[in-house]
């Protein structure tokens, strides 16, 4: 009994130091996934755009500095005080998909 208490307890402890991968994201969705942010995107986004084709994004700081300021020109309802909000929002849930082996 003592061998194969010992042998759970090598076996469990040889997968505790193993990495575990990333959560995969999904590529899109059909709501904005939640977080702080969540409603100004609901509100400004939608208006022109489905969550899915916002969320198939996956944009640098920049990338999304550059998309937010486009839309904006064009009339997204975003105010100033809301912008890095919706920015650090979009970059945390949407940004940058790690690169797979």
């Amino acid at each position: 009994m003592l061998l194969l208490i010992t042998l759970v307890v090598a076996t469990l402890s040889l997968g505790a130091g193993a990495p575990t991968p990333p959560a995969r994201r999904p590529t899109s969705a059909a709501t904005f996934p939640v977080g702080p942010g969540q409603a100004i995107a609901e509100r400004a986004c939608i208006l022109c755009h489905s969550p899915m084709l916002v969320t198939q994004q996956a944009k640098d700081s920049t990338g999304w500095e550059k998309t937010l300021a486009q839309m904006e020109t064009w009339g997204a309802p975003v105010t100033p005080a809301e912008h890095d909000t919706l920015r650090m929002y979009l970059l945390a849930h949407l940004g940058p998909r790690p690169l797979s082996n």
